[in-house]
């Protein structure tokens, strides 16, 4: 891995490093408190009063910001369409007309460009393709308005394909294809992160691009049908994806902490290699009523809704740190911590 030598580094020595080098979340649920904050209390401010700040503090550089999903909580609306537009007026309004010391960005160069300027990068993505239904033009639309990234699924099916909470593991419908094609096209991301093991082997076979998975975990270190085998982490590797590591806890362990969090890095970096790992923290930020609530509807599995070490953004150099702690040099730890999810923004998307 590198040098034991970082064993000594001082917390001061981390943190100089941490903020110094390109630090990435794979993916955030924010949006979903925004909207809830907006549209039940008409409190605005949210992006530039609560959440740059928690991102500043702990130097996170970027962010996937999700804009709406394959379920209400994710558009507060149950017309998924009209909700993930009305939450990407949301998201414009936080984050650009409040001067929230956030941009929304399109390319890797806003993303490095946003850092150099001292705000933090957002790029917009969904969770579950519903909101795009079976219409093309749709998808083209989100895109025009700054949607960069679909994570395919959320737990259960919808009219592109399935998710592995779906006990028949169907694949990609003919729409699906057909959306893959059409986001490659454009040079959007394909998130396969809560896809039927049907469903990402179809991906692999139709998408000309490197995919991602934004928020997942490897099964060969905790048995979790959420979590990738080892062979699909072996192929998104081999066709240049990566894989974030999330700290939700019910997809860590059975006893979840952050050494069985930081166990997923370590056995993703030697099934896959290096250039296969970032971070996808998953953190749940809204209120732990509304959360029970929404995952005992969608049956996923969870335990606590934080990690121990891992509650909220500001603590993301305990990874740079623990990273460092288990051996690996400067230039891995670039890479997991950011520089590998920007080599595949840059490659697909530009």
């Amino acid at each position: 891995m590198g040098s034991q030598m970082r064993k000594t580094m001082s917390p001061e020595e981390v943190m100089a490093f941490h903020r110094s080098i390109f630090v990435a979340n794979m993916h955030g649920d924010y949006a979903i408190e925004v909207a809830k904050a907006r549209e039940r209390h008409g409190v605005k401010g949210l992006i530039r009063d609560v959440h740059v700040p928690r991102m500043k503090e702990g130097a996170v550089d970027f962010e996937f910001y999700t804009v709406g999903g394959d379920d209400i909580m994710f558009t507060q609306d149950r017309d998924l369409t009209l909700g993930t537009f009305r939450s990407i007026d949301h998201a414009y309004d936080e984050i650009i007309n409040e001067n929230s010391g956030g941009v929304l960005c399109l390319t890797a160069d806003e993303i490095l460009q946003a850092k150099k300027d001292g705000k933090v990068a957002f790029m917009f993505t969904i969770e579950g393709a519903g909101p795009i239904q079976e219409d093309l033009s749709l998808l083209r639309n989100f895109y025009r308005l700054g949607l960069r990234s679909v994570i395919l699924t959320w737990f259960k099916a919808n009219p592109a394909a399935d998710g592995v909470g779906e006990s028949r593991n169907g694949g990609l419908s003919e729409f699906g294809k057909n959306l893959i094609e059409e986001m490659d096209s454009l040079g959007m991301l394909i998130d396969i992160t809560q896809s039927s093991p049907q469903t990402i082997k179809d991906v692999f076979d139709v998408t000309k691009n490197p995919v991602i998975a934004s928020h997942s975990n490897a099964s060969g270190c905790y048995p979790h049908r959420r979590n990738l085998t080892d062979e699909q982490i072996r192929t998104l590797a081999e066709r240049g994806g990566v894989i974030g590591i999330t700290c939700y806890p019910a997809h860590v362990s059975d006893k979840p902490s952050l050494e069985a969090f930081m166990r997923h890095i370590d056995y993703c970096v030697n099934l896959a290699g290096i250039e296969a790992v970032g971070i996808g923290l998953n953190i749940i930020v809204h209120s732990p009523q509304d959360a029970v609530h929404f995952y005992e509807r969608s049956k996923i599995e969870y335990s606590d809704m934080e990690l121990k070490g891992l509650e909220n953004l500001e603590k993301m150099h305990v990874i740079t740190r623990e990273l460092f702690t288990r051996g690996y040099d400067e230039e891995a730890v670039k890479k997991i911590m950011g520089g590998n999810l920007l080599r595949v923004i840059r490659d697909v998307i530009g």
